[in-house]
């Protein structure tokens, strides 16, 4: 019982000391805000927004290139609106920096949603998620990784 004990035991350091996720790293490095009340607010804004994309996202089950491309850009429309919303939304001067920062994350993975909804339309999505596929997942786990460090998990899309 001991010796089972002890190889449960040192098989979950191991697993915490050691083996960490892209995504686990992306929390661990993400900058800390103490602004709750814009934590309270942003929080506010991006759960209405889970409700949107819950039930208004929906799409036939073999749609053409155009009704993929459009719902694709409907959703980026949306993005284009939460990510309005949470710039409106004051922030102390102290969280300032961090929180550009996360919006202007915010800003470009919404751009590449649009490029990609356009590139889907077109048929050449493809060669555009080849060439940026790194780019947009780190940029994906860095603005997740902010809203889960900053109580924000609500705003944490994937």
């Amino acid at each position: 019982m001991v010796v089972a004990f002890v190889v449960l035991a040192g098989g979950l350091a191991v697993r915490y000391l050691f083996v960490t996720t892209a995504d686990d790293a992306a929390v661990h490095n993400a900058p800390r805000i103490s602004d709750t009340s814009f934590e309270r607010a942003a929080t506010a804004v991006c759960k209405r927004y889970v409700s949107v994309f819950d039930t208004a996202t929906t799409l036939g089950k073999e749609p053409s290139q155009v009704e993929a491309g459009d719902f694709l850009e409907q959703i980026a429309r949306q993005f284009d609106q939460m990510s309005t919303q949470l710039k409106a939304i004051p922030v102390s001067a102290a969280d300032q920096t961090a929180v550009n920062q996360w919006l202007a994350d915010w800003e470009a993975y919404d751009a590449y949603g649009h490029q990609y909804a356009a590139a889907v339309r077109s048929g050449n999505e493809r060669d555009l998620v080849v060439r940026d596929t790194g780019r947009i997942g780190s940029l994906r786990r860095r603005r997740n990784g902010f809203a889960k460090a900053n109580h924000l998990s609500a705003c944490a899309f994937n």
